[in-house]
């Protein structure tokens, strides 16, 4: 899979359309990875248990960034998959042979398990914003009532800003690609 195949030349031509080169090359780079680590270039054939051990002993930021990536990747490919025709002359998904229930309930329990870690990485990252959102409410109501300005906490505070929003600018982009208002200089780098 050294070169390009022509799903992830497809999947750069849709997201250039959405945002910015850079998040074109991130984005093909963590596809390639993921595509080498399966094995497979028929998105079709791609086992859970591979898609599972892919995301296996990363960390939290980047399992979340890289889970958004491959789950775009996977839907954007899985909606090229060929259409069967039926002899009623309507357009159907192909269907894998019959479904045993332990594969049903793998099925079940992966999309569970990934809507849960979904939801704590989103919630993670709503504690933390509310944190900072509140340590520097505080810091400017004291700077108001008069309290000396301490220049640690200003160093600290633009180090922990800069943090997150290095660690969530892919999710800030993809909100501002959509037309949520994140902030102009997010709007500013999409339009790039």
């Amino acid at each position: 899979m050294g070169e390009e195949s022509e799903i992830e030349r497809e999947f750069a031509l849709h997201l250039g359309k959405t945002g910015n080169a850079r998040t074109v090359d991130s984005y093909l780079r963590t596809v390639r990875r993921f595509l080498k680590h399966v094995g497979e270039a028929s998105v079709d054939r791609i086992s859970e248990e591979k898609t599972r051990a892919f995301f296996a002993n990363k960390a939290k930021a980047t399992r979340y960034q890289e889970v958004r990536v491959i789950g775009e990747f996977l839907a954007f490919a899985a909606a090229r998959l060929p259409a069967v025709i039926d002899n009623r002359g309507s357009a159907t998904a192909p269907v894998p042979a019959v479904r045993n229930k332990k594969e049903l309930a793998l099925r079940q329990r992966w999309s569970a398990d990934t809507a849960i870690e979904k939801k704590r990485t989103d919630d993670d990252l709503i504690a933390k914003l509310a944190r900072k959102l509140i340590d520097h409410y505080v810091y400017f109501q004291g700077r108001m009532k008069g309290e000396p300005e301490n220049l640690d906490d200003v160093y600290r505070f633009a180090d922990e800003c800069k943090e997150l929003i290095e660690n969530n600018l892919p999710l800030f982009m993809s909100l501002s690609a959509q037309g949520r208002n994140i902030h102009s200089k997010i709007d500013e780098r999409i339009q790039r």
